[in-house]
């Protein structure tokens, strides 16, 4: 399953983080030195760190048990490029090419968005937050790290999406329409909410634990729409998703579920109640996001009203149907089995 664009892999493979030196030259195209250099390296850094670790807990409380293993190798690219695969050897044996321009690239849109006004530099059409980067930052530029802490909850997001690529059968399958892709992304939306919602307990720095279910499922919202306008704008199959809205009602679901189980969100006795709580939520959170994707250089991956409301309509009539009938059909025997210790 490939997320991104269509490419062969031409970046070397890395363990840990590049140092700086080495990043400059992965990313020479997009002039990335100075404080940029130093954002760059920050969030790579962190990110890779991150995603070993919870590689690390996937393989020891989930795979292993299961006899299945699970390679993640961060890619020395410029470009933003995620593919869960098997390796050649074993059957249930997988990896997760993710390349160091996704983190990067990510950080570029979040600063966008983040930014009170307009950057006048994007106004011409050719230019825009993913092909000219930072351009605004400069060595007196303060980024908070509000905004780190997004780009790496999206990171996050992105991995456990691709996570669940494979551990829910989908690398095994062969979609046959786009009808099917865009289940099987819904189907991966909904489970990499749910990860992110548990693995986030598992978080020891201060500044990236859990603080409450509230916190948690605002992260997931904007992870969500941050991952969708990228994969929107950046994926060889863009034509194939849904509009970064709408993919947020998919990762938020999968968030809520099992935070209410464990008792962190109210778990609402009438459903209806509960429809109106959590929707009336990821409007006051999604909306901020959605006014800020529409004044930005990348405004067409936004959707119009119309176009939304059109996408709205598939999802539920469409994606989310089909979803359900590839769990219960195809897919049901393609997952890894849950080994109850």
């Amino acid at each position: 399953m490939i997320d991104g664009i269509d490419v062969e892999l031409l970046g070397q493979m890395t363990i840990g983080c590049p140092n700086k030196d080495s990043l400059n030259q992965i990313f020479m195209s997009q002039n990335v030195y100075g404080k940029r250099l130093d954002l760059v390296h920050k969030v790579c850094e962190k990110h890779i760190n991150e995603v070993h670790h919870q590689n690390e807990l996937l393989n020891r409380h989930r795979l292993s048990p299961a006899g299945w293993t699970l390679e993640y190798r961060p890619l020395s690219q410029d470009n933003f490029y995620a593919h869960a695969s098997k390796i050649d050897h074993g059957e249930n044996n997988y990896e997760i090419s993710f390349s160091l321009g996704i983190p990067a690239i990510l950080l570029s849109i979040a600063i966008e968005l983040n930014s009170n006004e307009q950057i006048s530099a994007y106004k011409n059409n050719n230019r825009n937050s993913i092909n000219d980067w930072f351009f605004n930052v400069d060595d007196e530029t303060d980024i908070p790290d509000e905004t780190i802490n997004w780009v790496l909850d999206t990171c996050l997001l992105l991995y456990f999406h691709e996570v669940c690529h494979v551990i829910f059968g989908h690398c095994k399958y062969q979609e046959n329409n786009n009808n099917e892709t865009r289940a099987l992304e819904m189907d991966a939306d909904f489970n990499a909410g749910s990860m992110f919602g548990l693995f986030l307990k598992e978080f020891l720095d201060p500044e990236r634990k859990f603080i409450s279910g509230v916190n948690t499922l605002t992260r997931v919202i904007k992870a969500g729409f941050l991952a969708g306008v990228a994969l929107k704008a950046l994926s060889g199959k863009s034509e194939k998703y849904h509009y970064p809205t709408i993919r947020i009602m998919s990762f938020y679901a999968g968030c809520i579920f099992p935070l209410t189980n464990l008792g962190d969100l109210e778990n609402f006795k009438n459903i209806n109640e509960g429809d109106d709580y959590y929707n009336h939520f990821v409007t006051s959170v999604r909306e901020p996001l959605l006014e800020s994707l529409r004044n930005s250089s990348l405004r067409y991956y936004a959707g119009t009203e119309q176009e939304i409301e059109s996408d709205y309509e598939e999802l539920i009539n469409v994606t989310s149907p089909l979803r359900n009938k590839l769990k219960d059909g195809p897919l049901k025997n393609l997952a890894i089995p849950v080994i109850r210790a």
